[in-house]
């Protein structure tokens, strides 16, 4: 299930939400996972400056990845490359930081910034109002709310900066 995460380098910058397995092709993706990122990816194409941008189909919150979530999870990561982020497009979304791995900005092997941090942080700022209110929000689903209430009550509080 997602979870609060800190910077690993900059414990003092905003939280954000992480996830524990990889959510795309191939992936473990874990139904709470999924949902989470589902959720964000939906947020993120409503938001003006991308809207224009959204992929066809319908992308439903159902916890399962298909062709659309897939699509959805590419677009996003190609317009953060034009935006002149430094994403991978590959069309997952991995947890930021691993084991091996202890940095959570950007990936050892790939050496770009994790798909998961530029969501989150393309929401804590264009969409301040649901992003700080995911547990209560009517916007969000009420079993994606759950997930939010679960990642509130294991803690640690976010810590949202100056949005």
């Amino acid at each position: 299930m997602a979870f609060v995460d800190t910077d690993s380098e900059h414990p003092d910058v905003p939280t954000f939400y992480n996830i524990n397995s990889a959510v795309g092709f191939g992936c473990p993706n874990i139904e709470e996972d999924v949902k989470v990122v589902q959720f964000f990816l939906q947020r993120f194409f409503t938001l003006r400056p991308f809207a224009g941008e959204k992929p066809a189909g319908s992308m439903s919150v159902d916890g399962k990845v298909g062709p659309i979530t897939r699509t959805w999870i590419h677009k996003f990561q190609a317009v953060c490359r034009r935006s002149k982020q430094n994403v991978l497009v590959d069309g997952i979304i991995d947890k930021a930081g691993n084991p091996e791995n202890p940095n959570n900005l950007t990936s050892s092997i790939s050496r770009t910034e994790y798909a998961i941090r530029a969501l989150n942080a393309v929401l804590r700022h264009e969409d301040k109002e649901v992003y700080k209110t995911l547990t209560t929000n009517p916007v969000v689903p009420p079993d994606v709310r759950m997930i939010f209430l679960q990642i509130a009550s294991q803690g640690p509080p976010m810590n949202y900066g100056s949005v």
